[in-house]
């Protein structure tokens, strides 16, 4: 490469070099997502919320327990129920019903799958009002993820016993919904009110789509990789719709269960589609058919958005229209990103040719995809988003 037309290039370079690797850190498939689970009854409230093993050994005094949570015996799982989870939730948890706090009682805790799910009562209510306000304020992992733990509350009206309440949370649908984070850690509601359940559902999902796609760094890689070329709107749009048909089918039918991949497979042939509409795009003479490879890769990448829900929607008998509206969140989130980018490459391209922008853009995105692809095959867990 000659010198000269190195040094046009380089201030490119390094602005596409910030883009990519200047993004603040975070775990872009999974955001550090939970969910609880309460049943509200007539005196009581019995709940329960799912601790990640990797997460739950980053709370401050754990270590100090001396156990090792792959081989814990009765007698450590009590002494770490009494001595380290009860005074845990006591500072980062809170129930009220018609502004009288009441004491959060921790239960037991079982391993399940790769969580472990905690179960909690808050007992001897006092419901005696016509419209009884309950406040649930919560606070957990917010510290030891760096504000990245999103929590999808599932709030159910039932009476049922303790043998039968994981039947209700298993297969009945939810009264109500409410996504926790870090900047919405309260939420009130009425116990006799079962108005917008519906409503409650759809906004949640839609807006945790919108939420893991624009956190979603190898996604919107993908999508610069595709439009970088200079493609018109018309192309873009079509190209977009191509991806967006593509990974609603996958999204669905690995949510339902119907096909499942195994995720470090996923993971690791989404970084290779960017690698290989990088070089296409440096090496291609011409690029045809692009909406059909588009296609194809968003069948993989629709594995990926369905990791993200697994857990979520697993047992609920309300999955098709949490999906769908998980999916719609995801495609108003490309399209935010669609109408930024356009205009931002339209301007860069009055300063320098369509060619040049491309060939620094991919050569930057093939960079990334082939970090991604080498650290997810090799399972080396060095890069962080």
């Amino acid at each position: 490469m000659p010198i000269q037309w190195f040094r046009k290039l380089a201030p490119m370079i390094l602005m596409f070099g910030l883009f990519f690797g200047g993004v603040t850190p975070v775990f872009a498939h999974d955001m550090y997502l939970g969910g609880s689970e309460w049943a509200v009854g007539k005196d009581r409230i019995l709940f329960t919320i799912d601790l990640d093993p990797a997460i739950l050994q980053q709370i401050n005094g754990f270590k100090e327990l001396g156990v090792n949570l792959d081989s814990l015996t009765d007698e450590q799982l009590l002494k770490m129920e009494t001595d380290f989870i009860q005074p845990y939730m006591n500072e980062k948890l809170s129930v009220s019903v018609n502004d009288r706090s009441y004491p959060v009682k921790v239960e037991k805790m079982e391993k399940e799958g790769t969580v472990f799910r905690t179960w909690m009562r808050v007992s001897d209510l006092s419901l005696n009002q016509q419209d009884n306000k309950i406040k649930i304020n919560y606070h957990l992992l917010f510290k030891e993820t760096n504000n990245q733990h999103v929590s999808i509350g599932y709030i159910y009206f039932a009476d049922a016993d303790d043998d039968s309440v994981k039947q209700v949370f298993n297969y009945s649908q939810p009264d109500l919904m409410y996504t926790f984070d870090s900047g919405h850690t309260e939420f009130e509601f009425s116990v006799k009110s079962k108005a917008a359940a519906l409503q409650s559902q759809i906004f949640t999902f839609l807006v945790l789509g919108i939420k893991h796609i624009l956190t979603g760094y190898d996604h919107i890689t993908f999508l610069v990789a595709l439009i970088v070329i200079g493609l018109s709107n018309r192309e873009a749009l079509k190209i977009i719709t191509s991806f967006t048909l593509a990974h609603s089918i996958t999204l669905l039918l690995a949510a339902m269960h119907v096909i499942n991949l195994n995720s470090r497979f996923v993971e690791s042939v989404i970084a290779l589609s960017i690698c290989y509409i990088a070089l296409e795009n440096l090496f291609a003479k011409q690029v045809n058919y692009r909406w059909l490879i588009t296609f194809v890769f968003g069948l993989v990448h629709g594995f990926g958005f369905a990791s993200a829900l697994e857990e979520l929607v697993r047992g609920k008998s309300n999955l098709v229209l949490s999906v769908v509206s998980f999916n719609v969140g995801v495609e108003a989130g490309q399209l935010m990103i669609f109408l930024i980018l356009m205009p931002l490459l339209y301007l860069i391209r009055k300063k320098f040719s369509i060619r040049r922008v491309a060939a620094v853009a991919s050569v930057a995105i093939f960079i990334v995809g082939f970090l991604w692809f080498v650290d997810r095959v090799f399972n080396l867990q060095l890069i962080p988003f």
